[in-house]
């Protein structure tokens, strides 16, 4: 039977947070600074021009010894230097971890951790980069 649909984008990840004003700084920090719309059980922080991570707050939470997703990745654009955004992270109290790293593939990338301890892969196209395709599975 063929797919009746396709997938168009991610729309949303939920992510339990124990301080949700230490988490809502670093998404702020990696969305460029975007505010959250909404409230409630999640709190939006918008990534783009539909999806969005949804901080569930929960100061009772304790992250699992084994994660249950490896790690998220952001792709990020407009940036001259893989050291202006590395700058910009350090400023925010972020200590990037496994990076830079050229894969050759149109973009450098490093990985961070967030309040929680949820590992962030952060890929940047910079600004004289072509776009690379994303490659399907």
């Amino acid at each position: 039977m063929e797919c009746p649909f396709t997938v168009e984008q991610l729309d949303h990840i939920v992510l339990p947070v124990r301080d949700l004003e230490k988490s809502l700084a670093f998404y702020r920090m990696l969305s460029g600074g975007k505010e959250a719309r909404g409230g409630g059980r999640n709190t939006p922080v918008p990534f783009g021009p539909v999806t969005r991570i949804l901080l569930q707050h929960d100061p009772d939470y304790v992250p699992p010894p084994k994660r249950n997703v490896d790690h998220m990745a952001l792709l990020l654009s407009g940036a001259s230097s893989i050291d202006e955004v590395l700058d910009y992270v350090r400023a925010h109290g972020v200590e990037p971890f496994d990076g830079p790293t050229d894969r050759g593939e149109g973009f450098v990338q490093f990985r961070v951790l967030d309040p929680d301890g949820n590992e962030i892969e952060i890929r940047v196209r910079l600004k004289e980069a072509a776009p690379t395709p994303i490659p399907s599975r």
